[in-house]
């Protein structure tokens, strides 16, 4: 794609580290803000009930009948053309969840109509389950770093595996912090997409330091080593843009074509794909050039 041209990339890094650092700070600062992510009912507990409404209903309206009853005002809109349907979603609470659900169930139907309210799905999530959910995120999470850290350490070496670590981390916090400013639920389908990002960048991270291995086998590669890390970059970039813009493409469908349900999953991946993309040049490379910079390696060593 881009001929012979060397980009510099590596060599802009301060700017880069800037770059991140601001988003990831502004994003701790605001879920501190907000107390925290906001929480699904996967990882909080409560009910979600998906509502069919056979009369065009307003979502304010639904709103009121669910604040009337005093579980909430959490109430979505399905983007669907030929239904009325909507989320209702109350938290984890002491009360029998079916009792909730049977009184905002009766609260409807005294509103709209008894044969104009239809319940489609009921989903329940106790408060056990919910943290064992949590806790086990948490341990997957961190199994996941720990392996990705030998596998790298195995193949490279072991500034190349922190080099790694600390790109996928970037990742992770990069999306979380997306996903506070724009108020979005954290649920297991974020989940879903945080691994899946963290696979997806260390595919891209693992081919540029591939390149880079091949590149530092002789004398003068190591002597000037920013340069041949900043060309290992661009020798994989074509590589590396061709297969994100193709993988957004379908993430991006997935967005707008997948309904409500599939939307803050894709959100979350077009995020991670493009943090990815970004670390894998911007802040793994740089970390390595910069490692070196204050501990030189010897010959050979990669």
């Amino acid at each position: 794609m881009f001929g012979k041209k060397v980009i510099k990339i590596v060599q802009h890094r301060k700017i880069t580290y800037i770059v991140s650092l601001v988003i990831i700070v502004a994003g701790l600062a605001s879920i501190a803000l907000h107390g925290g992510l906001e929480m699904g009912i996967d990882f909080a507990g409560g009910n979600m009930m998906q509502v069919w409404m056979k009369d065009e209903v307003n979502i304010g309206e639904v709103r009121d009948v669910l604040i009337g009853t005093g579980y909430g005002n959490n109430v979505q809109k399905i983007a669907d053309p030929d239904r009325n349907l909507f989320i209702l979603k109350t938290a984890a609470l002491e009360r029998d969840n079916d009792l909730v659900i049977q009184e905002i169930t009766d609260a409807l139907k005294e509103e709209f109509g008894s044969g104009r309210v239809e319940i489609e799905k009921v989903d329940i999530v106790g408060p056990r389950i919910s943290s064992y959910l949590l806790r086990t995120s948490y341990i997957v999470g961190l199994a996941a770093i720990l392996l990705i850290l030998l596998y790298t350490t195995f193949r490279f070496k072991f500034r190349f595996g922190v080099a790694a670590i600390c790109a996928l981390v970037h990742d992770v916090l990069i999306v979380l912090s997306l996903i506070s400013f724009f108020g979005k639920e954290m649920d297991t389908f974020i989940l879903a997409a945080l691994l899946t990002i963290i696979g997806y960048s260390l595919n891209d991270t693992i081919v540029v330091f591939d390149r880079a291995r091949e590149n530092f086998r002789s004398a003068k590669a190591y002597e000037d080593y920013e340069n041949t890390v900043n060309l290992s970059i661009n020798q994989s970039l074509s590589r590396t843009l061709i297969t994100s813009i193709t993988t957004l493409l379908v993430v991006i469908s997935l967005y707008v074509l997948g309904g409500n349900i599939m939307r803050n999953f894709a959100f979350a991946l077009i995020v991670g794909i493009l943090a990815g993309t970004y670390s894998s040049m911007f802040v793994a490379s740089a970390i390595l050039v910069d490692w070196h910079r204050l501990k030189p390696e010897k010959i050979k060593k990669v």
